[in-house]
């Protein structure tokens, strides 16, 4: 990796393991024994770094929303094991991706004496996967392949089970691997039950008109 690619993954190490603000650009220089006039070549201050990982998130979540775009137009319908497949890359490639987990371990240290570390975590956490998840449940409607209601009704339950799991195994969990292999399990059993349930109410309403 380059200077700048190695400057982001120790400020974000740093970060995760003791806030934002109780890191300084002297301490990651010095993990990298470089001077502080090199940081400043490609970041103009702390904030600076903090913004480019911000960017690097949204381009996670950008790519993720192009590939699963890409697979629904494609797809004529989307079965119960479709959908949980789908659940579970969500929890593996988002919450449980190294440079999302250690962004969201800052946010929680800094979040509690920080208010705009707090919005931050909501979005990161809440709102950037739940828009997208609104914008499935939306198209699933519009082409018929669930029972019309409310998009995000569908989503904020879709998403709570991703969370839920996400919450209770991987976040803080001592075992990495076997926590995401439990959750991935929990995911799979809630959402097919979930979506199993929004599908049988879509043949019942067929079956009466």
């Amino acid at each position: 990796m380059n200077n700048k690619e190695n400057m982001l993954e120790v400020a974000l190490e740093l970060f995760s393991r003791r806030g934002f603000s109780a890191v300084s650009v002297r301490e990651i220089c010095g993990k990298l024994n470089l001077k502080e006039s090199a940081l400043y070549y490609h970041f103009k201050n702390k904030e600076d770094i903090l913004n480019a990982l911000y960017q690097r998130l949204e381009e996670l979540v950008a790519t993720m929303r192009e590939g699963f775009g890409l697979a629904f137009a494609r797809a004529k319908e989307v079965s119960v094991r479709d959908m949980q497949l789908v659940a579970r890359n969500f929890l593996v490639q988002y919450y449980c991706d190294a440079n999302v987990r250690r962004l969201i371990s800052m946010l929680c240290i800094e979040r509690m004496s920080d208010a705009s570390a707090n919005e931050r975590y909501q979005k990161v956490v809440y709102d950037m996967p739940l828009e997208q998840c609104e914008k499935v449940f939306e198209q699933m409607i519009a082409r018929n392949m669930i029972i019309e209601g409310a998009a995000q009704s569908y989503a904020r339950e879709y998403l709570g089970i991703i969370v839920m799991a996400w919450d209770r195994y991987v976040l803080g969990a001592g075992d990495l691997t076997e926590g995401i292999a439990r959750a991935g399990e929990e995911v799979e059993r809630e959402v097919g039950a979930f979506y199993t349930g929004i599908v049988n109410e879509h043949i019942l309403q067929g079956d009466s008109i």
